[in-house]
C-alpha cells in the first residue's frame, strides 16, 4: 500500500535557507527551503542525538589562496550539527566525512497548489 504524504504546511511559511522543525506524530523532521525546493531530513545527529534543526545552514568551502575570500560550493545545501559540527548534505541526507556509513535519514517532499507534502517513507 503506498503511504500517503503529509501537508506540512503553505511554502510561504517556510524561511529560505532556515532548518525548522516539524512534527508529523511521532517523527520529528528538519526541513529547509531552498527556493521551491524543499529537504526534510530526520531531526535527530546520528553521532550523539543532537537536534539538527538547531544547526546551521551553510555551504562546503572551496579552495582558495591565503588572504583570498572564501566561496562555497553547495551553498545552502549543508547542516551542521550544532554540538560537535558534523555535516550533512541535505540533498542526500550523507555525511560529509564518511557518506558511506553515516547519514541521517531523508524523506520525500513535493509541493502542490502552494502545499508542502513530506512522505515519511524514507528515500535515501
Amino acid at each position: 500500500m503506498p503511504l500517503s504524504p503529509h501537508d506540512i504546511g503553505p511554502l510561504e511559511d517556510f524561511i529560505e535557507a532556515q532548518a525548522q522543525r516539524v512534527e508529523i506524530g511521532r517523527h520529528a523532521l528538519l526541513v529547509v527551503r531552498q527556493g521551491h525546493t524543499v529537504y526534510a531530513l530526520r531531526d535527530i545527529c546520528p553521532h550523539q542525538g543532537a537536534r539538527l534543526s538547531d544547526g546551521m545552514i551553510t555551504g562546503t568551502p572551496l579552495t582558495c589562496r591565503p588572504g583570498d575570500p572564501l566561496s562555497y560550493s553547495k551553498q545552502g545545501q549543508i547542516i551542521v550539527c550544532p554540538w560537535h559540527g558534523w555535516e550533512y548534505d541535505l540533498t542526500t541526507g550523507r555525511s560529509l566525512v564518511n557518506p558511506q556509513r553515516v547519514r541521517v535519514r531523508s524523506y520525500t517532499t513535493q509541493i502542490k497548489a502552494g502545499r508542502v507534502l513530506v512522505t515519511l517513507e524514507h528515500s535515501s
